[in-house]
């Protein structure tokens, strides 16, 4: 695999990037906006494990968004260069 990639595919790739983000994004703010909420036959407990895993999938989620903001900004730097 060559590292000679063109300005084009760069741009492409971060509009790949940019969409990949704006999902997780959208799934991050899903899964904030649910942490409150109760399930309709909830009586107002939420159990621990149901608790520990959505904290765990936001923990997860906020991960890979990191890595995948750091690879943009490789990439932009790339195509500045």
């Amino acid at each position: 695999m060559s590292d000679a990639t063109t300005p084009e595919q760069l741009r492409q790739q971060i509009q790949d990037l940019d969409a990949e983000i704006a999902e997780l994004r959208r799934l991050g703010g899903d899964a904030q906006a649910r942490r409150g909420e109760d399930g309709a036959e909830s009586e107002g407990i939420i159990e621990n494990e149901e608790l520990a895993t959505e904290l765990t999938g936001i923990a997860e989620n906020e991960a890979v968004l990191d890595v995948l903001l750091q690879r943009r900004e490789r990439l932009v730097e790339k195509l500045q260069q």
